[in-house]
């Protein structure tokens, strides 16, 4: 769109395809700034006026003459206003020797049959039957004859769907006296094509206020919806795509393939890892830096292997250190981007949390090991002490014990412990069988709460910083024969991956440690 501030360098385009034309010196300038003259071909003025295009430029009216001064003196010209949509003169455009009117109209022409617009004078009537249409409506397959002729009416080949939109728009804008209609919609061509148009109307009123014609200017602008359209899609997309990777557990980074890995983009759920996204984007914090110490050279071993080998992706597990300092495990699937010359530029990650299954496989390898271990052995000591080793190995688990029931004292004795102080192992060394713990054990039912601990032990248990605890009871023929007592400093609960491990232990190591009990007291 051509402005009233335009400068020689925008008008230049519009100017040389008119002078191209007519082959005729050919003027331009804005309401505001000076233009160009041309002559044979060649810009001869960047800062261009003259007295017949000001005198347009203040009127706003074509003028056919002679100039009385300037450049032209004494040569017909012809000068054009150049109007905006709004109805404001925002340029002005001229001709030297115009031999004629008739000359200017085959110009206007030659200029409209080869542009993409197709220029149609409606009556308004229903279905808008043709007056005039320029000769480029062949671009739909139809010829002038056919709406001049009234064997097609306008309307007829507008799309059903889109018939009632456009009637009652430009009804609305003719009851609101507006001078224009503006719209897109579809049609359909000779051929029975489906295309898409931008209409541009003026409606045209008589002197009553009647409007008599509608003069529009039909574009096809089928490329461009089609490309909005797949735009569109492409955005919907990925708004798709973003909304199932922050809803799932892997975390999508891209890295580019530089020292410490610098991230272009991270997906919102990175929370899950206790970071955010700017973390990360603005450099802040590397995600080479999260990486745990003992794993980073595999990681970049690995990367460099397969960037060698021309490998399009990879996989690789380990650890990494969340924003609140605990350790996960991670399970990374990363794919290479290269550029046209093969070069690693960036690198596509899912990362997706495997802490949980990395602990049941540790945990199953465990219990394989401890039943391997207690089949070699008939000491009390030395399986209780399999056993605290076995379960300690557990992130979380930090302290445990484990009670043996004493029938001759009635009560329940701790035997073996770990991870406690001596001040703290004194007193909860035994219990007796009316005390509150006691009774729970009986009970024969996990306790994960701290209620387990009576009141007057409780200040005992703060002290000691303890802050979870499992109590897994010992059932051996029906009979509670003692319990494996475990405890953190660090989780405020026992999950139940890990409840569900204790439970799996209890029942593997009673039928190990009853035998030997019962053999201690009939010695």
């Amino acid at each position: 769109m051509i402005s009233e501030d335009a400068g020689p360098e925008e008008l230049e385009a519009i100017a040389i395809a008119v002078h191209s034309l007519v082959g005729l010196p050919t003027t331009i300038r804005s309401l505001n700034k000076k233009g160009l003259r041309l002559e044979k071909g060649v810009i001869i003025d960047r800062e261009y006026t003259g007295p017949v295009l000001e005198e347009v430029l203040k009127t706003g009216k074509t003028v056919h003459g002679v100039p009385k001064g300037g450049t032209y003196l004494g040569r017909n010209v012809v000068v054009c206003p150049i109007v905006s949509n709004d109805g404001k003169v925002v340029a002005a455009i001229g001709i030297v020797d115009l031999l004629s009117v008739l000359k200017m109209q085959e110009i206007v022409r030659t200029v409209v049959n080869n542009s993409p617009a197709v220029v149609f004078l409606w009556r308004n009537e229903e279905k808008w039957p043709s007056e005039f249409v320029s000769e480029n409506v062949v671009h739909f397959g139809y010829t002038v004859e056919d709406f001049i002729s009234g064997r097609v009416l306008y309307g007829d080949i507008i799309h059903p769907d889109d018939m009632k939109k456009v009637e009652e728009t430009l009804e609305k804008r003719i009851r609101r006296g507006e001078v224009d209609f503006n719209a897109e919609y579809r049609i359909f061509t000779k051929a029975g094509d489906l295309r898409w148009v931008n209409e541009r109307t003026f409606i045209q009123r008589n002197e009553d206020g009647e409007v008599t014609y509608l003069q529009g200017l039909v574009l096809d602008v089928t490329d461009r919806k089609e490309n909005e359209e797949a735009l569109r899609k492409s955005f919907e997309m990925q708004r798709l795509l973003r909304t199932i990777i922050n809803n799932s557990q892997a975390v999508a980074f891209l890295w580019e393939n530089k020292e410490n890995m610098p991230a272009e983009y991270v997906s919102e759920n990175v929370t899950q890892f206790g970071y955010t996204v700017e973390d990360f984007t603005s450099g802040k914090i590397p995600y080479v830096s999260i990486i745990h110490r003992d794993d980073i050279g595999e990681v970049f071993e690995t990367l460099k292997h397969n960037i060698a080998e021309k490998q399009d992706s990879f996989g690789i597990e380990y650890r990494i250190y969340t924003g609140d300092g605990k350790l996960l495990w991670v399970d990374e699937k990363t794919f290479i981007q290269r550029d046209e010359e093969g070069r690693a530029t960036h690198l596509q990650g899912l990362v997706v949390d495997i802490t949980e299954r990395k602990e049941a496989q540790k945990m199953l390898e465990i219990q394989r090991e401890l039943s391997t271990n207690l089949n070699t052995t008939w000491n009390l000591h030395a399986i209780l002490n399999l056993v605290l080793d076995a379960c300690l190995q557990i992130n979380g688990i930090d302290s445990g014990g484990i009670y043996i029931k004493d029938e001759l004292l009635d009560q329940i004795n701790l035997v073996e412990t770990r991870g406690i102080s001596p001040e703290f192992k004194e007193k909860v060394s035994k219990y007796k069988a009316d005390s509150n713990e006691a009774k729970q054990v009986w009970a024969e039912k996990p306790i994960y709460s701290m209620d387990f601990y009576s009141e007057n032990m409780a200040q005992t248990v703060k002290e000691e910083g303890i802050t979870a605890v499992a109590v897994i009871p010992l059932k051996y023929s029906n009979e509670i024969i003692g319990s494996l007592n475990f405890a953190s400093h660090t989780l405020d609960k026992i999950p139940w991956s890990i409840r569900n491990f204790l439970e799996s232990i209890a029942l593997q190591v009673v039928s190990h440690i009853a035998p030997v009990c019962i053999q201690a007291d009939l010695s």
